[in-house]
This record gives C-alpha cells, sequence and structure tokens, in this order.
C-alpha cells in the first residue's frame, strides 16, 4: 500500500481557542483519518473509476478528470466533513481558529489523495 497521501501537508491538530466545542478540534488533515486510510487503501489495492467532465459556458468552458463511485463519494464526504468543522470553528471563534480553516482550504482534494495513494508507474 502506498503511503505518500499521508506525508501531504498536515492541518493544526487543535484550534488555539479551549473549548469543550467537538467542532473546534478537527484532528488533522482529513487524509489521517482512520477511515480515509482504509478507502485509500482500497484505491490503492484496486484503483477506482473515473471520468472526464467537460463544462461549456459562454465562449469558455473547463474539462477535469473526476474518480466515481462509492469510494470517491465517500472520501469527499469526510472532507467535506472536516471542512465543515473547520468553517463552524471558524464561524464560532473567528481569527485563533483561521489557522485550522486555511489548512482545510489547503488540503488535497479526494483526485490528489487518490493520486497519490496509487502505485507509481514504472
Amino acid at each position: 500500500m502506498a503511503t505518500a497521501f499521508a506525508t501531504i501537508e498536515a492541518a493544526p491538530t487543535t484550534s488555539p481557542s479551549v473549548t469543550s466545542d467537538a467542532a473546534n478540534d478537527n484532528g488533522g488533515c482529513w487524509t489521517t483519518d482512520p477511515r480515509t486510510v482504509r478507502l485509500l487503501g482500497s484505491c490503492a489495492a484496486n484503483p477506482p473509476k473515473g471520468e472526464w467532465i467537460k463544462e461549456r459556458f459562454g465562449w469558455s468552458g473547463a474539462e477535469w478528470f473526476a474518480y466515481t463511485g462509492y469510494r470517491a463519494e465517500a472520501l469527499e464526504a469526510i472532507r467535506s466533513e472536516y471542512g465543515e468543522r473547520a468553517h463552524r470553528a471558524y464561524m464560532a471563534h473567528g481569527e485563533p481558529a483561521y489557522d485550522q480553516f486555511n489548512a482545510w482550504c489547503r488540503s488535497p482534494s479526494v483526485r490528489d489523495a487518490i493520486d497519490a495513494a496509487l502505485p507509481m508507474e514504472a
């Protein structure tokens, strides 16, 4: 199992504000969550399917690759859960909790995490 995804910059483990609010401590980067580690291990062993998504708007457009299936959806739900906690903490505590929210904003996307977990091709 590849472990490169766990080396991505981790978020602060706790917010500077000390409260009993569970949303104030998101426990680090979402890629270190045990559920994520298991799902990414599964992706490394059996890569998920994906599709190219194309959007057009006016004279411009965008095109990107996205992984599909239950594992990609579960990973996105975990990432979103961490983001919601960080955002709630930032809204509740303001500037002292900003580093935690900013770290989540800069955390890897689901696609980046899956790509990092896949074995390197020779």
